[in-house]
């Protein structure tokens, strides 16, 4: 049994939902959507395609713009409420240009919390797909879809990997963790912090090479991962949270709907609602179409998170409330009684150093607070007992 929550019916969220569109959206529906798709989901044929684009965007020099682009705006999309709406919008231009070369072309995402034991042996770094660890002195990476490149951007340099731990990546955060976040935010300003100083940090920083700078975007992992995070915002705003869009802006202000995208120039409300406007995608386990029929429960499980019976079975209210608190415990007697020595441990999460903040994160404070959370969090699950299916 997977993630189930509380109290609004499908019917009562698709309210919701249509009258929340009603009174903020003002964008076009989208005529067509096309549907982002898990890397390791995508077909021989679809997987060709993304390769022969790559190639072309390389040598048209697309990945030393969107280098550049991403490092002189580094300052202004990160560590406050920008970093969601400019990493869609960066996402999308990115798929745009790739469209225009070949309009098959798809930006697919890589859902990393299903290799969160252990990254490094992921299939996304065989040969097949992003390659592997860099190797020899220079870290370069010698397999992949991007193998023998010369990356341009801020100088010529082989496209760079160095994974954490020698190589063996320790372990990222848990399902567990990331449904914890996505059910306790009630604002972008808990949001935000929740999860771009947690998997979204993590990830860049346990890849190393190019990744862990800030033209970051020269490693095609960058897509793949930050499409990824875009899945879980977008998963957390059909929890009610559509429109939420609060806290600090890149110039001290207080950042609202109409406060324009860093670099594009453009109002937030216009990438707010994937089907609109020029959001014209969805994602393979959300499908737009389906949005106003389903329920709260139908939204959070596309998380694919959580064994609610586990938690119910093993965790005391005060836990249940403090970190799920829209978990639905009431377990369906057809389901008879979990076992608690079912799964593993939650280990506990590799964590952003210190060297790393300092250097790369204007909230230093925040990102601390939430390398805290994340500690206290599996050490509370490990305390009780509980025992991932994951």
């Amino acid at each position: 049994m997977k993630l189930f929550a509380t109290a609004l019916s499908a019917a009562a969220v698709g309210l919701v939902a249509i009258g929340a569109a009603n009174a903020q959206q003002t964008q076009p529906r989208c005529a067509s959507v096309y549907t982002r798709k898990e890397i390791r989901t995508l077909t021989a044929a679809e997987l060709n395609v993304v390769k022969s684009v790559m190639t072309t965007m390389q040598n048209n020099g697309w990945f030393a713009w969107f280098a550049y682009l991403h490092t002189q705006w580094f300052g202004q999309i990160h560590s406050q409420s920008q970093f969601f709406p400019f990493h869609r919008r960066f996402v999308h231009e990115w798929e745009r240009v790739a469209r225009t070369i070949n309009p098959a072309y798809t930006q697919p995402y890589w859902d990393e919390i299903q290799d969160y034991r252990a990254p490094a042996q992921s299939p996304v770094f065989t040969a097949n797909y992003a390659g592997g660890n860099g190797r020899g002195g220079n870290g370069c990476v010698q397999n992949g879809l991007q193998n023998g490149w010369t990356m341009t951007y801020p100088s010529n340099h082989c496209l760079q990997r160095s994974f954490s731990n020698n190589g063996n990546i320790g372990s990222w955060y848990s399902p567990e963790y990331i449904a914890s976040v996505l059910q306790r935010s009630t604002t972008m300003a808990q949001f935000r912090p929740g999860i771009e100083f947690s998997l979204h940090g993590i990830v860049h920083v346990n890849i190393g090479g190019d990744m862990a700078t800030r033209p970051s975007p020269n490693d095609w992992i960058f897509m793949l991962h930050h499409a990824n995070i875009d899945r879980l915002w977008w998963q957390w705003q059909q929890a009610g949270n559509l429109w939420t869009m609060d806290g600090p802006n890149y110039d001290g202000t207080a950042i609202t709907l109409n406060s324009n995208i860093a670099y594009f120039n453009q109002p937030i409300r216009t990438v707010m609602q994937l089907g609109y406007g020029q959001m014209c995608f969805q994602y393979a386990s959300n499908p737009i179409q389906r949005r106003s029929l389903r329920g709260l429960s139908d939204i959070l499980r596309d998380l694919d998170a959580l064994d609610t019976a586990a938690l119910a079975a093993v965790l005391p209210q005060d836990l249940l409330a403090k970190w799920f608190p829209k978990l639905d415990t009431k377990i369906p007697p057809s389901l008879g009684s979990p076992s608690k020595a079912a799964g593993r441990v939650i280990p506990m999460p590799n964590e952003l150093p210190d060297s790393w903040i300092d250097q790369q994160v204007k909230d230093a404070a925040g990102a601390r607070q939430v390398r805290a959370d994340a500690r206290n969090f599996a050490q509370a699950l490990i305390k009780a007992g509980y025992k991932s299916r994951h």
